[in-house]
């Protein structure tokens, strides 16, 4: 199979085509070499087959929102590919602190009980909502670890956003992640920041009341897009 199948396989071809001339650059190529070789020395997150996932379950001409986290959970059965969200099974029963965070202020936001919640997240990948880190990859027990090796790369994903121009929503969660807010180009995207979840003040969680869902959602419904549905089972 040639290289370009592979890279096209593992992001589809709408991702490709938009971030080509990265992918096929000695950067991207440098980029995959390290890792490998970070793999065979020290334990990484997530799983090698889950690092592009977030680009497989949301091709590019479907993103309407970015979900724009840090960096992924650094605990062994936690990290899936997709910002904040896990696989639920028998060697992972307990929900990360920032993600439960995540889910009560959806249902302070919304009103609503999240009974039966999907948190792989993969529902909101599904309809759209890119699922990002600002780094793909951590070492375990190492939180940011990675950041500055996957740098190069989140620019090229943000540029290829820039350049659809379909008023694409960003949510910047994390200071780390606001970072990245000088590169967004305002004629292109629209805005929503946030502290981390796991940032406190008094004991409280700075994520609460910032009603991030429905200002998400009727953002999309001005712009005349199909709302989200933050509760999809």
């Amino acid at each position: 199979m040639s290289v370009e199948k592979v890279i096209i396989n593992l992001f589809g071809t709408g991702w490709y085509n938009a971030m080509r001339a990265y992918l096929q650059s000695q950067e991207f190529v440098k980029l995959g070499h390290w890792l490998m070789a970070e793999r065979k020395q020290k334990r990484i997150y997530p799983e090698q087959k889950n690092v592009f996932k977030a680009f497989q379950l949301t091709p590019y001409e479907k993103v309407n929102v970015v979900f724009l986290g840090i960096s992924p959970y650094v605990k062994k059965h936690q990290a899936t590919g997709l910002s904040f969200g896990i696989e639920i099974s028998e060697n992972m029963m307990i929900t990360p602190s920032s993600l439960n965070i995540i889910i009560r202020e959806l249902e302070k936001d919304l009103d609503i009980l999240c009974l039966d919640f999907d948190y792989s997240l993969e529902g909101w990948a599904k309809q759209g909502v890119l699922m990002l880190n600002t780094s793909l990859t951590t070492q375990d027990g190492q939180l940011n670890s990675h950041l500055d090796m996957w740098k190069e790369f989140t620019l090229n994903v943000i540029d290829a956003i820039n350049r659809m121009h379909e008023n694409v929503i960003f949510i910047l969660i994390g200071e780390e992640a606001q970072l990245y807010e000088q590169y967004l180009n305002p004629l292109s995207t629209r805005l929503i920041k946030v502290p981390y979840p796991t940032k406190e003040i008094r004991g409280k969680s700075e994520f609460y009341d910032n009603n991030i869902f429905s200002k998400c959602n009727a953002m999309l419904y001005m712009l005349k897009k199909e709302e989200i549905n933050w509760n999809i089972k």
